[in-house]
């Protein structure tokens, strides 16, 4: 699941996104939530990636940044 669908299913802000694992900015998070070949998209780095499982319960893994889900 991608971490924007996510997010959407809980009806997050990208702030709450952010609070949630602890980014600094909702601009961090909204970035992370872009869709892949979208010039300002960010991969959470290792630190955020393990905070964001963890919240997910693992319905956002790694892979889901970087697989394409058509």
């Amino acid at each position: 699941m991608k971490l924007n669908e996510y997010r959407g299913r809980r009806g997050w802000s990208y702030s709450e996104l952010a609070r949630q694992v602890g980014a600094p900015h909702a601009t961090v998070a909204r970035r992370w939530c872009l869709p892949r070949g979208h010039k300002d998209r960010l991969i959470p780095n290792e630190n955020y990636m393990d905070k964001i499982i963890l919240l997910t319960n693992g319905e956002v893994m790694p892979n889901d940044f970087y697989v394409r889900h058509d």
